[in-house]
């Protein structure tokens, strides 16, 4: 079966909560037994939480040459009403009716999930290599989506399992959403090694989260900065994780000062801490910098995972192999996706990637050859783990009918919005929380009577960021 590689069957494979485990062998069969459902080669949407329904849908899908497109259940209605009528999925898999869509038919239940199937469908071109569909525009309801392959999947888990040193005696938690690439990676990297996953919706705030840690005696935890400056809150230094053994660190950056105090701490307690750099668009992970380089090379995002090259080059896409020059990182790879899909025709496009990613992020490296991020090329931001679209979220704002500008500012969203009579702070806060699933307390709005403007007209982000 796809990923679930391991000897013997009888091992834990996923725990849920705290009562329900089920073996390698029980999850071939329920892989089985949902794949039984399909009738045809097509596209679903899962829509679901960290938990062994979602788990099985997903595998079982990928298992059976169905084409998954997976949301998280916090994802707003009207989102996917859009994907829905942008792709015309043949099934989809979610806890709720769908009441909107009289195309649709349920055909089946799993546990608390629901799967539905289109009376009427049109058969649609799928590249044979297309796998998987996730969302690399945070949650702003974009239709563009990374086209990833089975060998996308499989060569990013060997990579992470290898450098990460993944055995079958390892355990994770889901400390992420499964719908996240990195949170995915995780499973994916422990499921392809044998090892096991504790799978929660609870947050590293809930003392149900850190009680599952424990009873199941897990050894690796992963998190965005958002979840360690929880864990600094909480304090590091008290936590009682006896069994972890390595902690990693991607979806956006920490300071250098919090890096190395999360580090020294976690040395004291012998955990490995890794920091890692990753985009959707090459299966989560391209560089990772190891614990022992931590102190050495601080806020670098460190070297190519195994099987992976990176290199900067300049706008006219010349190398550049000069010390500390500034140029926009390139990584290749097996991991490196396909490319986009904005429509249901470019489901069958094929591989425009030719596994070389232009990462849109400007770099330099080191006279040692480690790589430091120095801004980026494009107008997103990684607010908690999500990339966000700040263009995709003015437009939103400005079809509520008012104009806005958008900052990050210390892994929080900082809105600029002109003066309006109809303009409600709390409800807009609360809008754009919920279109990027976003805590609201993470967003901040300024009123102001105008933008700063650059000569053409555009707005002068550099000069609001200066004065911020």
């Amino acid at each position: 079966m796809f990923l679930c590689n391991v000897e013997n069957l009888d091992e834990i494979a996923l725990i849920e909560g705290d009562e329900l485990e089920i073996t390698y062998s029980d999850l071939h069969q329920k892989v089985a037994n949902f794949s039984r459902l399909f009738s045809s080669k097509h596209l679903i949407f899962i829509i679901g939480d960290n938990d062994i329904a979602t788990i099985v849908a997903y595998l079982s899908s990928i298992n059976s040459g169905i084409v998954p497109l997976l949301l998280g259940s916090k994802t707003s209605q009207g989102q996917i009403d859009n994907l829905i009528n942008i792709y015309k999925p043949r099934y989809i898999f979610q806890h709720i009716d769908l009441n909107a869509h009289n195309d649709y038919s349920l055909a089946s239940k799993f546990k608390e999930y629901n799967f539905f199937l289109r009376d009427i469908f049109e058969k649609i071109d799928l590249h044979p290599d297309l796998a998987l569909l996730l969302s690399t525009s945070g949650s702003t309801g974009s239709p563009k989506l990374v086209r990833l392959t089975k060998q996308n999947l499989t060569s990013n888990a060997i990579s992470i399992s290898k450098y990460l040193d993944i055995k079958s005696n390892d355990r994770a938690i889901s400390s992420l959403p499964f719908n996240y690439s990195y949170g995915l990676s995780v499973i994916n990297s422990h499921l392809m090694s044998g090892g096991s996953i504790v799978l929660t919706n609870k947050s590293m705030v809930e003392k149900e989260f850190w009680h599952l840690l424990n009873k199941y005696s897990v050894t690796s935890l992963a998190g965005v900065p958002y979840n360690y400056e929880m864990i600094l809150r909480l304090g590091i230094n008290r936590l009682k994780i006896p069994s972890i053994t390595k902690m990693t660190q991607a979806g956006g950056k920490l300071s250098n000062e919090k890096i190395n105090k999360i580090n020294d701490i976690l040395k004291k307690k012998n955990i490995c801490f890794y920091t890692m750099y990753g985009q959707t668009e090459a299966t989560a992970r391209i560089s990772y910098l190891s614990p022992s380089d931590i102190e050495q090379k601080p806020g670098s995002i460190g070297k190519a995972i195994p099987g992976g090259k990176i290199w900067i080059q300049d706008k006219q896409g010349k190398v550049i192999e000069q010390i500390d020059s500034i140029g926009e990182l390139v990584y290749s790879g097996e991991n490196v996706s396909m490319g986009y899909a904005i429509s249901i025709a470019d489901l069958n496009l094929g591989d425009l990637n030719k596994g070389i990613l232009r990462t849109g992020d400007l770099a330099r490296f080191d006279n040692d050859g480690y790589f430091f991020i120095e801004g980026s090329t494009n107008r997103f931001v990684k607010i908690y783990g999500n990339r966000v679209s700040l263009y995709s979220l003015e437009k939103i704002i400005l079809d509520k009918g008012f104009e806005s500008a958008f900052l990050e500012d210390n892994n929080n969203l900082l809105i600029y919005v002109l003066q309006n009579k109809k303009l409600s702070l709390e409800k807009l806060r609360s809008e754009v929380s919920e279109e990027i699933n976003i805590n609201h307390s993470a967003i901040k709005i300024k009123i102001i009577s105008d933008f700063p403007r650059l000569s053409n007209g555009k707005i002068d982000y550099k000069g609001m960021q200066k004065n911020k």
